[in-house]
């Protein structure tokens, strides 16, 4: 069976001339690095969203943006993608509604007690503007809690979250390790790149 991530050759000139690694089920890899270090390019080339340009990137041996891959992997981005015009709490039903297969009325009473019991509850009936960063990113991280996908790629998952919260973020991820395949973008401070299996260091 091929790696539930594989990165090889992976090249983004001239911030990262080359990039490899691969992460098995259970595994959580975190590739640190600092500002303007090509993280935030190379989550979207993972996502599909950006050419990889040189090298080759796999998720569960799909290619990225694939409809196999999208089915089997949940990506967290620095700056949450939440729509701007909608309740959070509507948007978060149909998305994971979306990855469980099921009609979004389904998901309701999980979504809330989930939000319920991150002391969300009010937060999520406001759209992404009305509420602060902390708040927005510990949303954004409802999907993995709430479904358990099998590859999780996040990047700076814990960055904004208030001192109160970190915990519960850490929480959320450490969990999916029960058997998904995690990789995580961070700067070399986040508590994560303490609990990782491997740390790769970008240039």
């Amino acid at each position: 069976m091929p790696p539930y991530i594989s990165i090889g050759g992976y090249s983004d000139q001239p911030r990262i001339p080359h990039f490899s690694i691969e992460v098995d089920s259970g595994e959580l890899a975190a590739i640190v690095g600092g500002p303007g270090s090509g993280k935030s390019n190379l989550i979207k080339s993972i996502a599909g969203i950006r050419s990889a340009g040189s090298g080759s990137i796999r998720i569960m041996g799909a290619r990225p943006g694939s409809m196999r891959a999208k089915e089997r992997s949940f990506f967290v981005f620095q700056n949450s993608n939440f729509a701007p015009d909608l309740p959070v709490r509507n948007q978060l039903e149909r998305r994971i509604a979306l990855i469980r297969g099921v009609p979004a009325r389904s998901v309701q009473r999980d979504v809330a007690g989930w939000c319920d019991e991150m002391e969300l509850t009010e937060a999520a009936e406001l759209i992404p503007k009305q509420m602060n960063r902390s708040q927005l990113q510990m949303l954004s991280l409802a999907p993995l809690a709430l479904t358990k996908p099998f590859v999780a790629i996040l990047d700076e998952p814990l960055a904004n979250l208030s001192s109160l919260m970190v915990s519960s973020g850490l929480s959320i991820v450490i969990s999916l390790l029960e058997r998904a395949s995690v990789l995580v973008l961070v700067q070399n401070k986040s508590p994560l790149a303490k609990r990782a299996d491997r740390v790769v260091n970008l240039p």
